[in-house]
């Protein structure tokens, strides 16, 4: 059976993991635990003839901190995985190593990888659109090519193993809610990480908040988002340096070389 563990905060992740499913041959049956609800975070035992695909979105060039102390939950037995990180168009830097070997400590073993373009969380500018149809088949075609019983791919990861994720600290971004608030109670009840109060709704506790954008795509008034000048102008510094498409970037080959 596939098991896919995976936080989507905004669909984009969510979008690239069910495309890569779609792909895996032989495979009809997969259940899907996206982190960003707290219902899904739940223990796992995972054998030698089931599959994880782990897909986390890249923060910093790490995944999120709270979703790596989640990874305990996981518990293989030289179960075959597959790591998909999905960057904001920017660069993935650690994040492929960094779920390597979170997993490999749990008994996994990664058999595929890929770094995957999407829209960036915080300047949706960056990437807009994407996944797009073109990524999509991308990631089916590389997953129609799993192998659970071939090579680890570990090695062929870039990235820094001896990276510490603490050296980032979060963005000094964070949404806030406008007049237009209903006071619905909505972002507080879809927020991973309990950021939002219930007593000043329209605030988020800085501290907290991962910048995720959950509570902004799930507003049914629109009030939800990011605001001020810092954010305007740091957000066209930021589409002129990673404006230009990446592309996405499998191992242990590209998509292309293998059609």
């Amino acid at each position: 059976m596939v098991h896919c563990v995976y936080f989507s905060a905004c669909g984009t992740v969510s979008s690239y993991v069910h495309a890569y499913v779609s792909g895996l041959p032989g495979q009809t049956d997969a259940r899907f635990l996206n982190w960003a609800g707290r219902e899904d975070r739940i223990p796992l035992e995972l054998g030698h003839d089931d599959i994880l695909v782990f897909a986390m979105p890249v923060y910093g060039g790490f995944i999120p901190s709270f979703c790596a102390a989640l990874v305990p939950l996981l518990h293989g037995s030289s179960t075959p995985a597959a790591v998909l990180a999905v960057y904001g168009n920017r660069h993935y830097d650690n994040a492929l190593v960094q779920m390597d070997e979170l997993l490999a400590r749990q008994g996994f073993e990664t058999k595929a990888a890929a770094a995957l373009s999407a829209r960036h969380s915080i300047f949706p500018s960056v990437a807009s659109g994407r996944p797009d149809d073109k990524d999509r088949e991308e990631a089916r075609q590389f997953a129609s090519m799993f192998d659970p019983q071939g090579k680890s791919v570990s090695s062929m990861l870039p990235g820094d193993r001896s990276a510490d994720p603490s050296v980032f600290r979060g963005t000094p971004f964070h949404p806030e809610a406008d007049e237009s608030c209903t006071g619905c109670m909505r972002c507080v009840s879809v927020c991973p990480v309990s950021a939002i109060s219930r007593e000043n709704v329209r605030t988020s506790y800085k501290a907290v908040c991962i910048s995720c954008g959950r509570c902004i795509v799930s507003c049914p008034a629109g009030a939800r988002g990011y605001r001020g000048e810092e954010y305007r102008q740091s957000g066209e510094v930021f589409l002129k340096k990673n404006g230009e498409r990446k592309e996405n970037v499998f191992f242990p080959a590209a998509v292309q070389d293998r059609r």
